[in-house]
């Protein structure tokens, strides 16, 4: 199996993914945001090749101004922010500006996945880390209402 096949999300989970993002992208920008907002956002940004402009709600922990993400190697959405990328995110029923960088070293993402999911135990951690990337945004602090 290759390293890109290991990472990869399995196909039942992708559908479920698929049909639930449409789903939270709609409550993430409703008055019933509260529900779910302390653990997840959505960040919008611009393809590389494309141009096209991406939103996908995604799980985050935040430490002041700094807002860490885990996803899955796997994923291609990603990619878009490899070597810096400004974005936008609908962040506790606010827009706000960011800038996302993202890590792919396993001693990183440990870190990162320490900090997203902190009842985890090292040895758990250790387990989880393996195909995951750690995305970390820093708040721009522009702040509007949509």
């Amino acid at each position: 199996m290759t390293a890109a096949a290991q990472n990869k999300p399995p196909e039942l989970w992708r559908l479920f993914m698929k049909l639930q993002n449409p789903f939270m992208k709609w409550l993430l920008r409703s008055p019933l945001h509260v529900v779910v907002s302390r653990m997840y956002l959505l960040i919008t940004f611009t393809g590389r090749k494309s141009g096209k402009v991406y939103t996908t709600p995604v799980q985050y922990t935040q430490d002041g101004d700094t807002l860490y993400i885990i996803t899955s190697a796997g994923y291609t959405w990603w990619k878009n922010l490899r070597g810096g990328a400004d974005v936008a995110l609908r962040l506790r029923g606010q827009t706000v500006t960011g800038r996302a960088e993202t890590a792919d070293d396993p001693s990183r993402v440990s870190a990162f996945i320490e900090k997203v999911y902190p009842s985890l135990s090292a040895e758990r951690r250790e387990r989880f880390a393996p195909g995951k990337v750690a995305i970390t945004v820093r708040l721009g602090g522009e702040e509007t209402t949509q």
